[in-house]
């Protein structure tokens, strides 16, 4: 089976795919660096960049198999979990670890990685 390296750059790709399961790499949100955006504003347009993401790739939320949600501030947790009730499928919830860390840069509050099945395999 081929290992398919999509949008490789430096020292990581975009997305690693391999026997139907696509392997995203962090994804933070976009505006972030940019402007000032609350936990909720930053969960929500970055769970809308994964839909167009996992679109693009061949899958959609409900093939999700697991989320890892990095927070700068653990106290943030309760805002990022309104927007991933509103984002997620009932009945379709992945595996997810949350945890927090001080690597995200100056003014973003969280970061995503996500796995997923293709829906055509």
């Amino acid at each position: 089976m081929k290992v398919i390296h999509h949008e490789p750059h430096g020292r990581a790709s975009r997305i690693v795919e391999f026997n139907g399961v696509l392997y995203f790499e962090i994804h933070a949100p976009a505006d972030a660096t940019k402007r000032a955006m609350t936990m909720y504003e930053q969960a929500t347009a970055l769970l809308h960049r994964y839909d167009e993401l996992l679109e693009q790739y061949g899958s959609d939320k409900c093939h999700v198999l697991r989320v890892e949600i990095i927070l700068k501030d653990g106290a943030d947790l309760d805002e990022f979990n309104r927007a991933w009730t509103e984002w997620i499928v009932d009945g379709f919830q992945p595996a997810r670890l949350t945890h927090t860390g001080s690597v995200l840069p100056e003014g973003v509050l969280l970061g995503i990685v996500i796995t997923a099945a293709r829906k055509d395999v």
